[in-house]
């Protein structure tokens, strides 16, 4: 992994105006870092001498305190950067999983919450050290290197020799730590996910008796025992770094102590020399120590950019009347990353206006990756999805979408009423309207006005559905939806609000496509679809 993906910088603009800030503060900390040697150095011979300092102390005094100030201003600079890019990061990816153009699967909450709950948490090690660090690790050692030249060209020969070996043990600890970061790093998610499963399933282990202590005791044990184990990389590889810079420390002043005793060499350019040495290893002994601060951050920002690389649709065009709109299905494949296998095939279908098409075939045969592909959620691989001859890759999502209602196997609710539920994003229906919808959808035992949370652990799972199902029955009476699409709407209901419910979709003037499982929802389609072989009947 590099030390700074080029996706960050071409997506955030906080990231690059803190690079443009640290390649000028590290050419002011590199002139700092010179000058003030130089003075000590200077005040030191002239003290020798016998010489007066008070210039030189107040120049070498000077100098301290703009160098104190620089690193307090490059520290505050990341910091502030770091917070700014976490905020445009989060902001992106929040916006990004609601974007109505977005394409491709969404990721699990639980990944989610680890990117930007821990994994973002990381983040002020990465931008706001590690990053300021490399441009310091990569200004700073040149530019004292060249004053030591100019000074002594054999301690500079010992500098230029010894400096490559820090960084080629750099990279080696990088190599070594990626592998502990990423045990680390899955541990977090691993213990992530497993506390949102308890939290989503809490009820029903409840109801069962079943404990979860011991299950979050292991994994967090885990992740601790990693977490220490990179730790304890962390402490040997800054002490091998050590070692190396103190050794080629030691290198420079026996060769300069041996040749000023000698007179080979005069006592102010040996200690400027002397003091600058250690400053062309600082650098990079600190970049080697805030490495492991910052990988946590680096691997978090990559899962981030790649969760943000995805493809989008471009279509701008108005969706066609989908009341008198045929749908064409012309020779759909699609494959996910991952499968051997394509996800949906199928040859040449169609869809007429008013028709209600019940959707069969084998699990894993693509029943629901149809109803996602209609919905515009992703693109086929091959071949096209017309609507009146326009290409659904051709039309804009949004207005594509009002004119749909879905229904997934896991409905949506959000926190409120029975009735906000159902009269969700509409405004103008009435009491009387929803309590209709309820009763279509065999769910006129519900009160409207019961109170029921966005989770949805206070309803079962046939009531989730009946909700949503009278949702969409109350959109497609209202005008709003002329495309209904079921996934398994009937599961968990019993044989009376099931008839119910297969009563009203056979009344509804829409198009209906219902995945179906039941043989009574198969014989009261029009015409049954079924997947799993390419060849698709057409009436």
């Amino acid at each position: 992994m590099p030390p700074l993906d080029p996706r960050l910088v071409r997506r955030s603009r906080g990231v690059r105006r803190l690079l443009a800030v640290s390649v000028a503060l590290g050419v002011v900390t590199a002139a700092t870092v010179v000058a003030v040697a130089y003075a000590v150095a200077e005040v030191v011979a002239h003290r020798f001498d016998g010489r007066p300092v008070t210039a030189l102390a107040v120049v070498a005094a000077l100098g301290l305190g703009v160098r104190a100030g620089v690193t307090w201003l490059h520290t505050a600079v990341s910091a502030r950067a770091a917070a700014t890019v976490k905020a445009e990061l989060r902001t992106e990816v929040v916006d990004d999983l609601l974007d109505p153009r977005r394409l491709g699967p969404r990721p699990s909450s639980s990944r989610v919450v680890a990117l930007l709950g821990p994994g973002l948490d990381a983040f002020d090690g990465y931008v706001g050290r590690f990053l300021p660090q490399v441009v310091l690790s990569a200004l700073v050692p040149p530019l004292v290197l060249v004053a030591i030249v100019r000074a002594d060209v054999l301690s500079a020969v010992i500098v230029a020799v010894t400096l490559p070996l820090v960084v080629v043990f750099l990279v080696l600890v990088g190599l070594v730590t990626k592998d502990r970061v990423d045990r680390r790093w899955q541990a977090l998610e691993r213990l992530g996910r497993h506390f949102a499963d308890v939290l989503d399933g809490l009820a029903v282990l409840k109801v069962f008796g079943r404990r979860q202590e011991q299950g979050l005791r292991t994994i967090g044990a885990r992740h601790r025992r990693e977490t220490v184990r990179a730790l304890r990389l962390a402490f040997l590889s800054s002490f091998v770094l050590e070692l190396f810079s103190t050794l080629a420390v030691a290198l420079v002043a026996v060769s300069v102590g041996l040749r000023v005793v000698e007179g080979h060499l005069a006592l102010a350019p040996a200690l400027f020399v002397l003091l600058l040495a250690p400053e062309a290893f600082a650098p990079l002994k600190r970049l080697g120590a805030q490495f492991h601060d910052s990988t946590e951050g680096a691997e978090a920002t990559a899962e981030l950019l790649t969760l943000l690389d995805h493809d989008r649709h471009t279509g701008s065009a108005p969706a066609p009347d989908l009341r008198t709109a045929d749908l064409v299905l012309d020779d759909i494949v699609v494959r996910h990353e991952g499968r051997s296998e394509a996800s949906l095939e199928l040859g040449r279908g169609r869809i007429r206006p008013g028709e209600l098409v019940a959707v069969t075939g084998p699990s894993g045969s693509g029943k629901s990756t149809l109803l996602s592909l209609l919905m515009a959620f992703e693109r086929p691989t091959a071949g096209t999805v017309g609507v009146d001859g326009v290409d659904l890759a051709e039309i804009d999502p949004s207005s594509w979408r009002e004119q749909i209602a879905w229904i997934p196997q896991v409905p949506g609710l959000v926190a409120g009423t029975i009735a906000d539920n159902v009269r969700l994003g509409d405004d103008v229906s009435t009491p009387a309207d929803v309590r209709t919808a309820l009763r279509d959808a065999g769910a006129d035992d519900l009160d409207p006005a019961r109170v029921i949370g966005e989770s949805g652990d206070d309803v079962s799972a046939g009531e989730r559905r009946r909700i949503a199902i009278a949702r969409a029955v109350l959109r497609v009476r209202r005008g709003r939806a002329a495309l209904l699409l079921l996934d398994e709407p009937t599961a968990g209901l019993d044989a009376v609000r099931e008839a119910a419910v297969l009563a009203t979709l056979r009344d509804l003037a829409v198009t209906v496509l219902v995945v179906a499982h039941r043989p009574d929802t198969i014989a009261m389609a029009d015409r049954e679809l079924t997947l799993g072989r390419q060849t698709v009947a057409t009436s």
